[in-house]
């Protein structure tokens, strides 16, 4: 649902006021994304194998937010364009919730089966993530 809303919210950002926007996100989406990553890894390999991994709410919405700074991001630009941004935010939500859903059942199978190495890989690709981000906006600027 989020996904859905926050090109909503990036497009009337991009209404508003575009450059404020533009200028700080892939900071902000690089920042969270790292430091979860980074934590995600951490907590990977100081917990003992059979402690079960401690999944906080604040964990959960700072990687909501950094995934979907990006997805804001999205919606700023989308206000230069002549789209229906409806459709579009209705189309980034469907692919996100068939996406979530599927990823809890995947994981259930990857994380019994490979542990430690499974949460390593999930925090390398969030700190990735945010990198990719990150690199590409700084790309584009130059």
């Amino acid at each position: 649902m989020i996904e859905a809303i926050t090109p909503l919210l990036g497009w009337l950002a991009g209404v508003a006021a575009s450059q404020y926007v533009a200028e700080v996100d892939h900071w902000i989406a690089f920042a969270l994304l790292a430091g979860v990553g980074s934590h995600m890894t951490l907590q990977a390999w100081t917990r003992a194998e059979d402690e079960p991994r401690a999944t906080s709410l604040w964990a959960t919405v700072i990687t909501a937010i950094g995934t979907s700074i990006d997805a804001m991001a999205v919606g700023v630009s989308l206000a230069f364009l002549q789209v229906n941004i409806l459709v579009i935010a209705t189309a980034i939500g469907a692919t996100t919730m068939l996406m979530s859903s599927a990823g809890p059942i995947a994981g259930r199978y990857v994380g019994g089966r490979f542990g430690r190495i499974a949460e390593t890989l999930g925090g390398v690709a969030l700190f990735t993530i945010g990198t990719m981000i990150l690199l590409e906006h700084l790309s584009a600027a130059a």
